[in-house]
């Protein structure tokens, strides 16, 4: 750690909350003692996500509190009156500088959903609050949510009816309570206006990043081939809009091609089953891995499929563009928006067309390196750091609007 930059802020229990951080709150630490106390802005960050898996919404959530993390022991301009820490349910280390924590118990009985997010969490927000998992608490205005898609409404049949059932009651609250609305893509924010949760001009779209992937290590994974053949690799889950389908049924071409289909995620060998059975024996389900083993199963690909029928960002095809794999994607919104001409593109039902593209970067490896270059390019434009100044800047007119009410 950098010496001369602020020490962490303690993790504070909610029944301790009177404890202050190092820095006294709403005075410049650089102020002397004949200096008058600064006006401090006051924000707190839903820390919901530490309860979930590091993926998708979690993972935005958790880059972006450690980039803004990072802009404020910067000293960035649009931070210094800024006074920030995250509201958890649970002890957690972020790894943050600057930017302390303060646990709020999630209570156990009873355990309901959205309890602690909608009737606990309220309580212990003074000031502003930034929420970046789609679901937040209704009741606090002065807040800035982020809201990642509609699947919940597009593809219903991906997901439970508790949780349909909770996006559909919440998220159109939210949408016209809270002060600002943030997503990941166009695509995003037109479904979020069209469908009356938020009008278009009460929307910013901040996408995502991809620096994360550059810090997964390789040389970390345990990951071994079994059969010496060349792969494709890929996710698979059990939900409908992930198109698994045409990943299992594509398998077999693969198979006559040489090549195996390496599958990391959740889909387990019965999902497969019902698909297509006998399930084909160039399929190697991985199950769940961590980042290192995602980067190195990447890296020793001969190129990622992603044949999703819908995706609110769609941050794995980003994360193997950083990671130097070449990307087969979806046609279908909003994956060519966020990989523009770095990727090549298929209709998520033409197995044929998936299939040619493969065996196109299998015999031209002057394409497939021009992909790789393309992709590095591509995904450098997506930075979290980036997003985090986005959030600074919607902080600080969300508090000009408060003030000049």
């Amino acid at each position: 750690m950098d010496p001369e930059r602020a020490a962490p802020r303690a993790t504070v229990e909610a029944s301790n909350v009177i404890a202050m951080p190092p820095r006294q709150r709403g005075v410049d630490a650089s102020a002397t003692d004949k200096s008058l106390p600064r006006q401090v802005r006051r924000w707190s960050i839903n820390g919901d996500f530490v309860t979930l898996n590091p993926n998708g919404v979690a993972r935005y959530a958790r880059e972006v509190t450690a980039a803004l993390d990072a802009l404020m022991a910067q000293g960035h301009p649009l931070a210094r009156d800024l006074e920030l820490d995250v509201v958890a349910p649970r002890p957690v280390d972020l790894g943050l500088r600057v930017i302390g924590t303060l646990v709020v118990p999630e209570y156990k009985r009873p355990r309901l959903p959205q309890f602690w997010v909608q009737m606990q969490l309220p309580r212990h927000v003074p000031g502003g609050l930034l929420s970046f998992c789609n679901l937040a608490p209704v009741a606090v205005r002065r807040q800035i949510a982020c809201i990642h898609d509609l699947h919940t409404r597009l593809m219903p049949e991906s997901y439970g009816l508790g949780f349909r059932l909770a996006h559909r009651l919440i998220l159109p609250a939210l949408g016209r309570r809270a002060a600002h609305i943030t997503t990941v893509s166009q695509l995003s924010r037109d479904h979020l206006a069209s469908h009356g949760i938020a009008p278009a001009d009460k929307i910013t779209v901040t996408y995502n990043g991809s620096d994360h992937a550059r810090r997964w290590d390789a040389s970390r994974s345990t990951l071994a081939p079994t059969t010496g053949r060349a792969y494709v690799f890929c996710l698979g889950r059990d939900q409908g809009y992930k198109n698994l389908e045409l990943l299992v049924r594509l398998a077999t071409v693969l198979d006559g091609m040489g090549l195996d289909l390496w599958m990391a995620g959740d889909a387990a060998e019965d999902a497969l089953g019902r698909i297509e059975r006998p399930v084909p024996q160039n399929i190697r389900l991985l199950g769940r891995i961590s980042d290192d083993d995602f980067k190195k199963a990447l890296i020793g690909a001969l190129c990622f499929l992603f044949p999703s029928r819908i995706e609110g960002f769609g941050l794995p095809a980003v994360e193997a563009m950083a990671s130097g794999c070449p990307v087969v994607a979806s046609t279908s919104p909003c994956l060519p928006e966020i990989c523009g001409d770095a990727a090549l593109y298929a209709d998520p039902d033409d197995i044929d067309g998936w299939a040619d593209a493969v065996r196109r970067l299998q015999v031209k490896p002057q394409m497939r390196e021009a992909l790789v270059a393309a992709g590095h390019i591509r995904a450098a434009e997506y930075s979290w750091r980036g997003i985090a100044e986005i959030y600074l800047e919607l902080m600080a007119k969300v508090d000009g609007q408060a003030m000049a009410q």
